[in-house]
């Protein structure tokens, strides 16, 4: 696999937002799964590429990649862990 060239100051803080923005909108039931990939692709992205050099707009990116997990765990995990216990309880 070919390794990637590090980002520029400048690319990796819009990709930063942009997994902010991403995040956020990620947060909307059911139809934000595709935007909550989007922002974990950029979170990845700016990770791999970042290095050792500081990032100013790390914050947005921490904070878009949470939002991106929280939603595809609350909204892909959440509904199996549901349906198991369920299941269990049925059982008794």
């Amino acid at each position: 696999m070919k390794s990637r060239p590090p980002l520029t100051k400048m690319e990796m803080i819009e990709r930063s937002l942009s997994c902010f923005h991403w995040g956020l909108l990620g947060l909307l039931p059911v139809i934000g799964i595709p935007m909550a990939i989007v922002s974990l692709v950029h979170y990845r992205r700016v990770k791999l590429g970042q290095g050792d050099r500081w990032n100013p707009a790390e914050r947005y990116l921490f904070w878009g990649g949470i939002c991106a997990r929280f939603q595809l765990m609350v909204f892909l995990v959440a509904p199996v862990v549901v349906l198991i216990v369920g299941s269990i309880v049925h059982l008794f």
